[in-house]
């Protein structure tokens, strides 16, 4: 599972709207996946989930300012559903109201009691104790294909990738997920300089690989500078992506898009709930898919069997497909890679955890899978002839046209410009006497451009503007921060003339190193 989303921070505000999709993913789905893992672990049951935890994520899960707006987010959600168990008594949807505030107060007490606003700590903890195994992905999640010429940049991303996970989990990552899968040839080199030792693919990078791997992606293979890596086995997606037949799509399962934030009048929801004119979603929805415009009542124990019977199912077919395999593998051992977004389990797959947990238990009783970290497996069956990957993405189209496109192409150059003035900028600095007043205050306008770089190349802007979901606040991110670029820039060139030591008092760099603070400790 892939655990990754862009490193948005407002500190200027109370209550940032774009800052609720974390607030969504820890309450729906991070928290959620951590009572499950805690369950299995109470109850003995092996077997091990892999989890990419992106640098942004451990910058914003490491982040005192929104682990308190997300305390205040939880309270705020139970004061709602309190309203709300009031409003529903007598009526058909009581029952749900009241299922909603006794979850609502278990996530609390995990949050306060149990973990102490502590969730990266908590994945160490279930780490050591077998029931995950932690990787991450690079930097700031840019699309790396899109770097190939710009080396310097898939270097400044990979070292923040190494320095960000050591900080917090102790020790040096072993896997990285590739940012949306993306892969170009000679990847694996930059890679390798900094320690990775396997990576993951979508299907055809693997399958059309050279030589063709002998038994597609259902082994690892060896990478020509030495590393590892698995290509997607399609029927596991599709049996949980698929848009028509995949497990979430069932009509019994909890929709979506019906919130009750945008059918409660606003003085009942309180501004909390609403950005300028717009509700934001309240994490509380009382119907389930059921196929039509008229939806019916969600009915959460119906859905949680359904979400058992779903893993049971899950783990039946992964058998199948392994037993048939095995007849023809002289040996091996098949392994099956299974990738999917975190955030689907549980924010929008409302049952996706307690899927994931019944499945972990369905597989405890095989005798012909189980489910095992990436860092134990990947070495120890791969296919020992070296492979070159081809040229992929997970995207729509399976290239690269998701985040270079028509409406994205601008935004490349823009980024080479970024890189050329910190260069230029170190030129300068390389031939200054250290002991200069402003050399010290040209490291930290250096430090915050890479920064602001760093933000400027992550593939969800690009992502965003493609699908026209969240266009506008995309669109203005990149030109924030190739306008912040451009600012730094100017002042530091400034800086250096003057052998100034702090900046001017209408100096951007402060503030942008408050609000833009991801990888503070650069």
């Amino acid at each position: 599972m892939h655990a990754h989303l862009p490193f948005v921070r407002h500190p200027e505000h109370a209550r940032f709207f774009e800052e609720n999709w974390l607030f969504e993913a820890i309450a729906e789905t991070y928290l959620p996946l951590v009572q499950a893992m805690r369950r299995l672990l109470e109850k003995g049951v092996p077997g091990t989930l892999n989890l990419s935890v992106s640098p942004p994520l451990i910058e914003m899960l490491s982040d005192e300012n929104l682990m308190d707006k997300f305390s205040e987010h939880l309270n705020r959600q139970l004061d709602l559903i309190e309203k709300e168990v009031e409003k529903n008594r007598g009526t058909e949807l009581e029952s749900v109201s009241q299922f909603y505030r006794g979850r609502q107060h278990t996530l609390i007490d995990t949050w306060e009691n149990r973990i102490h606003h502590d969730l990266l700590g908590e994945f160490l903890a279930l780490e050591k104790a077998g029931k995950l195994n932690l990787l991450t992905c690079v930097g700031t999640h840019p699309f790396l294909p899109a770097y190939q010429s710009d080396p310097d940049s898939i270097r400044m991303q990979l070292d923040v990738t190494v320095r960000c996970f050591e900080r917090v989990f102790g020790r040096r990552p072993k896997g990285v997920w590739l940012p949306e899968c993306g892969y170009f040839t000679g990847l694996d080199k930059y890679l390798a300089e900094f320690g990775i030792q396997y990576f993951f693919l979508e299907t055809h990078g693997v399958l059309l690989a050279n030589p063709t791997p002998k038994y597609g992606v259902f082994t690892p293979l060896r990478t020509k500078q030495g590393l590892y890596c698995m290509g997607r086995e399609q029927k596991s997606s599709m049996e949980v992506w698929s848009r028509r037949t995949g497990y979430p799509g069932h009509p019994e399962y909890r929709e979506f898009f019906k919130d009750i934030s945008k059918e409660r009048p606003r003085d009942y929801l309180g501004e909390y709930f609403f950005s300028g004119d717009t509700p934001i979603d309240s994490g509380f929805k009382y119907h389930r898919i059921t196929g039509s415009e008229n939806k019916e009542i969600y009915r959460p124990w119906n859905a949680m069997r359904l979400a058992s019977d779903h893993a049971h199912l899950f783990v039946v077919n992964r058998e199948t497909t392994i037993s048939e395999l095995l007849v023809n593998m002289d040996g091996n051992k098949a392994c099956m890679l299974c990738p999917y977004d975190a955030e689907l389990f549980g924010h929008w797959w409302f049952e996706g955890p307690l899927f994931l947990e019944a499945m972990l238990e369905r597989g405890a009783m095989s005798n012909v899978i189980e489910f095992a970290g990436a860092d134990d497996v990947m070495m120890s069956s791969a296919d020992p002839e070296a492979h070159e990957p081809a040229f992929s993405s997970w995207g729509e189209g399976g290239f690269g046209s998701v985040w270079i496109n028509g409406e994205t192409d601008q935004y490349y150059p823009q980024s080479y410009r970024l890189r050329a003035m910190i260069q230029h900028l170190k030129s300068v600095q390389d031939r200054m006497d250290p002991s200069l007043k402003s050399f010290r205050l040209l490291t930290r306008y250096v430090k915050q451009m890479e920064r602001e770089l760093m933000l400027f190349q992550s593939s969800d802007w690009a992502f965003m503007i493609h699908n026209h979901s969240a266009e506008d606040y995309a669109k203005r991110r990149l030109d924030n921060h190739y306008a912040n670029g451009h600012a730094l820039f100017a002042e530091a060139c400034k800086s250096i003339l003057k052998n100034s030591d702090k900046p001017a008092a209408s100096s951007v760099l402060p503030a942008l190193e408050n609000a833009n603070n991801i990888f503070s400790w650069l």
